[in-house]
């Protein structure tokens, strides 16, 4: 299983919505989902079935929010 962590986000792959979003390996993505890492386990996702450029950029913004200052424009 592939995660990245990125502040208090965490980014999985998965299988991509069309297949149940179930979390895989990054060799077999279609999409990732954003997790809010503050949330409970079960938690719904932040982001479902982006791309991974995408999902870097949702959170590294939210980030920045979080504190008030503008990272990526």
């Amino acid at each position: 299983m592939f995660k990245m962590i990125v502040g208090r986000f965490e980014i999985v792959a998965t299988s991509g919505i069309k297949n149940g979003s179930a979390r895989v390996g990054k060799s077999e993505a279609q999409a990732y989902d954003v997790l809010d890492r503050r949330q409970a386990v079960n938690a719904k996702p932040e982001k479902v079935g982006l791309e991974l450029d995408d999902a870097w950029s949702y959170c590294v913004r939210h980030q920045g929010r979080a504190r008030g200052i503008a990272l990526l424009h």
